[in-house]
């Protein structure tokens, strides 16, 4: 597909829009909570709590937002002749797709465990996670950003 010419970079690539760096920042969750709880000294550990109230799932969250990071500093390193990062980064929508998975299954786990009690950041989160993870398997721009 062609695409503006605003939409490459430099060296001609594809560049990642809004929507793909929404979908990696929110893959990133935990980490995000975690950097803002580390500079927020005296009321991190409050935040955590708040929002992983169980730790081992902020660590979870951590290890499924890792291909987020990952990808996001593979961004800024592509070019044609790199062929361990360009290998990489052509893995990006499968990983990108496997994390996804992951995130919903793991959020579906914790529905469960609570019975079904409903709340709003639950129910928020799960449906943005859905939206988020059809736009990656659907996008043709995704596609070809990591076909690049």
């Amino acid at each position: 597909m062609l695409y503006p010419i605003d939409a490459y970079d430099q060296h001609g690539q594809l560049k990642i829009n809004t929507m793909l760096w929404f979908v990696l920042l929110f893959n990133a969750k935990a980490w995000l909570v975690f950097v803002m709880a580390g500079v927020s000294r005296t009321q991190g550990g409050e935040l955590l709590e708040l929002i992983y109230p169980i730790r081992e799932t902020l660590y979870l969250g951590m290890v499924i937002g890792s291909p987020a990071i990952l990808l996001m500093w593979l961004s800024g390193q592509r070019n044609k002749n790199n062929k361990l990062i360009n290998f990489l980064w052509r893995q990006g929508k499968r990983t990108l797709l496997a994390a996804y998975s992951i995130d919903i299954l793991m959020q579906i786990h914790h529905l469960v465990i609570s019975h079904g009690a409903f709340n709003w950041i639950g129910a928020i989160t799960l449906l943005l996670t859905t939206w988020l993870g059809l736009y990656l398997l659907r996008s043709s721009r995704v596609r070809d950003l990591f076909a690049d």
